[in-house]
């Protein structure tokens, strides 16, 4: 094996196969990083909402067997139409030009909700006329209000052979964990392995905890989609106790 790293200096020539090698290191390095790693968000691409677009920050996204790097913050525009919309990214590879392929992500709202081929989604949100679309939570229950609120629940987050929780969720979960009295060493451990891993924690351990918390076995779980978990640990935080197979709907509504 055989690694080699170009050196640079005064009088010397840039050949190809120096190029080739940074080439190498450059996108090599990251693809081998996260190889395990489902398709998604695996770094950043925080939401936020500025006057009439949604701005996504920088961050890494995975499609495939390619790492795409948002460098610097790309602008939505966006409009009150009362219906749920998504804001997805779309990723395609032209292959016209000679001297290189061009991996390309494009970032647009859809009003279908389901995840095509070659799409993830970042967030989604219904936006009412008159209405001011939020990007902050009032509290954890927040987080599902069904108006005027970025939604980043069914956010399309990479993880090790299974999509993760968005991060964001996690970490207010933590916060109000600690808030809330009562807690029991089940409670205490699972919120301090996500503030230690800042929410990046993988599904297998949010459904470790579930299941300790409800007696309910990890294979009946393995089915539950985000908004079912989620709802899950809103309950743990409300009720404080078991929640584990109850259903519960609902549709919160913050008034500003």
């Amino acid at each position: 094996m055989e690694n080699r790293y170009p050196l640079f200096a005064g009088g010397r020539i840039l050949k190809k196969e120096a190029l080739w090698d940074m080439r190498t290191y450059a996108y090599g390095s990251q693809q081998a990083i996260y190889a395990g790693y489902t398709d998604g968000i695996i770094k950043g691409c925080g939401i936020h909402v500025k006057g009439s677009h949604l701005a996504i920050g920088k961050g890494i996204l995975k499609y495939g067997d390619f790492i795409y790097q948002i460098q610097e913050e790309v602008m939505v525009p966006f409009t009150a139409e009362n219906r749920m919309v998504a804001l997805k990214a779309l990723f395609s590879v032209k292959t016209g030009h000679p001297d290189y392929l061009s991996y390309q992500a494009d970032f647009r709202l859809d009003y279908d909700l389901e995840r095509r081929e070659n799409q993830i989604e970042l967030c989604r949100f219904q936006l009412r006329e008159g209405s001011v679309l939020r990007d902050a939570y009032k509290d954890f229950s927040d987080l599902q209000t069904g108006y005027d609120t970025i939604n980043l629940i069914n956010a399309t987050v990479a993880g090790r052979r299974q999509e993760r929780l968005h991060p964001a969720v996690l970490l207010r979960f933590a916060e109000e964990m600690q808030e809330r009295g009562g807690k029991d060493t089940a409670d205490m451990v699972f919120s301090y392995e996500i503030w230690n891993h800042a929410g990046e924690l993988e599904r297998a351990a949010v459904l470790a905890y579930l299941s300790d918390k409800g007696s309910v076995r990890m294979a009946e779980m393995c089915e539950w989609d985000n908004e079912r978990i989620v709802s899950e640990l809103e309950g743990i935080l409300l009720e404080g106790g078991r929640t584990m197979g109850r259903e519960r709907e609902k549709n919160i509504i913050y008034v500003e």
